[in-house]
């Protein structure tokens, strides 16, 4: 019996090493996965995740369950089936007992042109502009197409390595972690995916024949929109566009323009912003606030969920000077996040918002840190210095839909004027100034102008005064002429009377003398047909019946009058207003949240 197990040891232990090992997970202090479920792949190997703790794949594997791609998204691949079902920015899906599985491509197909399904042709060439989960795609005469690769097996996009490089870094990093934080994250990781899936697919099967068929109607729109966009030739960004695939205005609106009072996407259908200031980038944190509390998934989730349609993401310039650090990011929370830049943290909230189907618009806050300022420029950043940060970003955004437009400056007050005629403190010739050149570098964006405080030089005394960024009463004398007509938008600020005790709060009227002011400081311009409004502030801590009437009846003049709104703020953070979350970054104000609801746009399209 003894000489029998011996034997048994020696022939086992033979098998393991000719059949395959882990012993890259093993030599690490982790097990050997059971199944072959593959979730990551690093320069170590490949790695799964089994009872919430990383294991590694054994490579005695199958190739086929090795190059599982459905695994990382929670699901198997098809043993049997090759009917595709539905083909999603991840690849083609079926259905085997009654579960979603991933259908691996063979060679036999591997020269098929998948881009076909979302209504564009293959490349000719192999170089690709955009990466998108496991394909890529090139533009070829000022087009969109689908890169084939089993003809390109040879050649390797610079993106795809960077991606490569950053995942790979990211994870060792998680793995090394201690057990605990391994666990926690994991789990969550594998929860949120997994029910975000299941709800995609379940959605998505009983739409996918009407929006194939959109799909095939839109193709020659879509396309025109990349020539026009580039001005002719393409000239595609300096890094992937995040969370965007081609095709994805078919469902979203893609880039905005004007028309009269109305916002319209590109096939010139009606669409109403109606979203929430997110702040914290432009504080020491050099981050949205609350990162240091919960993940990103998480704020995104609570935005999405509640029905907005987008953020408005405050900035300072200080953001984007090198060396800059962001602060107070929870590792354990967002471990992808937290050796971060200020800018790359941006772009990352930028790249969860646009997968999940929402829309941002930058807000130049502060020129630095330490507070705002009346006007658009200081010592330490002067105009051509705003410029110029305001063109690297609208380059560094270009050809992305998911980033709107620029409210390039935040609340100017006190020496900046309007229609004065002063070069150093008129503040419409300054945007005119602004909104040019970052046209020059990006004509998609919607340029957003705020109001100042005052009206006429002596505002102040003569009680034309409103608050700081909303007074937009010198726009009929003196309106804003950019060189491209159609991407202006005037933006005003308005709070209650916890903010200030302003004189129209003292009146016996109050708060039904509130649409007659609103007329007066900024409504008459939608009214008139002049241009679009979007109030990018507005907020109230609702301590008694005036306050909750007060927002009622601002929310009923902005659904009545097409006005647009974001609303101030997501953080429970602020002073004057709070927030829709609680101070747990976590429970939504039900109160308020209830009150916004009859203006939300969830879907964008009026």
């Amino acid at each position: 019996m003894i000489h029998k197990k011996v034997i048994s040891i020696v022939v086992m232990s033979f098998l393991g090493k000719a059949l395959g090992s882990c012993t890259h997970a093993t030599n690490s202090g982790y097990k050997c996965c059971k199944n072959c479920n593959v979730v990551l792949d690093d320069n170590t190997g490949k790695w799964g995740v089994e009872n919430n703790q990383w294991c590694g794949i054994d490579t005695s594997c199958t190739s086929k369950s090795q190059n599982c791609w459905a695994n990382a998204e929670g699901y198997n691949c098809c043993k049997s089936t090759t009917q595709v079902v539905l083909t999603d920015s991840k690849g083609k899906w079926g259905i085997e007992n009654n579960q979603w599985c991933g259908i691996i491509q063979t060679n036999s197909n591997a020269n098929t042109c998948w881009a076909a399904s979302e209504g564009y042709k293959c490349c000719n060439g192999c170089e690709a502009i955009y990466t998108d989960g496991s394909r890529r795609w090139g533009v070829e005469n000022n087009q969109w197409c689908g890169i084939i690769e089993s003809k390109c097996k040879t050649q390797k996009t610079t993106l795809s390595k960077t991606t490569k490089k950053t995942t790979a870094k990211t994870t060792t990093k998680a793995k090394t972690t201690n057990k605990t934080t391994v666990k926690t994250t994991t789990k969550k990781n594998i929860t949120t995916t997994t029910k975000s899936k299941t709800t995609t697919k379940k959605t998505t099967i009983k739409t996918t024949s009407r929006t194939t068929t959109k799909a095939k109607t839109t193709t020659k729109s879509n396309n025109t929109n990349v020539s026009s966009n580039s001005n002719s030739s393409y000239s595609a960004p300096n890094k992937s566009m995040p969370g965007w695939t081609p095709g994805n205005d078919q469902v979203l609106p893609g880039f905005l323009s004007t028309n009269g009072k109305y916002i319209v996407d590109q096939k010139g259908r009606k669409v109403k912003l109606a979203g929430i200031s997110w702040f914290g980038g432009e504080t020491d944190n050099l981050s949205p606030h609350g990162l240091w509390s919960k993940s990103l998934a998480h704020f995104i989730k609570v935005i999405k969920d509640n029905g907005y349609n987008h953020i408005r993401y405050p900035w300072t310039n200080e953001m984007l000077i090198s060396g800059a650090k962001t602060q107070s990011i929870n590792a354990m929370e967002n471990p992808d996040l937290v050796n971060l830049t200020p800018l790359e943290v941006m772009d990352a909230v930028i790249d969860a918002c646009g997968k999940a189907g929402l829309k941002v618009y930058l807000d130049r806050h502060r020129p630095t840190a330490a507070g705002q300022s009346e006007l658009w420029y200081i010592s330490k950043v002067d105009e051509k210095k705003w410029i110029e940060d305001w063109k690297f970003l609208a380059t560094r955004y270009k050809g992305n839909p998911t980033v709107i437009g620029a409210d390039i400056h935040n609340e100017p007050h006190g020496t900046a004027c309007w229609g004065c005629g002063e070069t150093k403190r008129d503040w419409r010739l300054a945007a005119e100034r602004c909104g040019n050149a970052i046209h020059e570098v990006n004509p998609d964006w919607l340029i957003i102008v705020e109001g100042n405080d005052h009206y006429g030089e002596e505002g102040w005394q003569k009680g034309e005064s409103y608050w700081w960024g909303g007074m937009l009463k010198g726009v009929q004398q003196y309106p804003v002429r950019l060189n491209k007509k159609n991407k202006l938008v005037y933006s005003a600020h308005d709070y209650d009377k916890n903010v200030h005790l302003q004189d129209w709060f003292k009146v016996s009227n109050f708060p039904d003398n509130m649409p007659s002011i609103w007329d007066d400081k900024w409504g008459f311009i939608v009214k008139q047909n002049i241009a679009p409004v979007i109030i990018s502030e507005f907020g109230s801590l609702l301590k008694d019946k005036t306050d909750i009437k007060w927002l009622q009846n601002l929310i009923s003049y902005m659904n009545k009058n097409d006005v647009h709104w974001t609303f101030w703020c997501l953080n429970p953070n602020s002073g004057d207003t709070e927030g829709i979350l609680g101070y747990d970054w976590e429970t939504v104000n039900k109160q308020k949240d209830g009150i916004l609801t009859p203006g939300k746009a969830p879907k964008f399209l009026l």
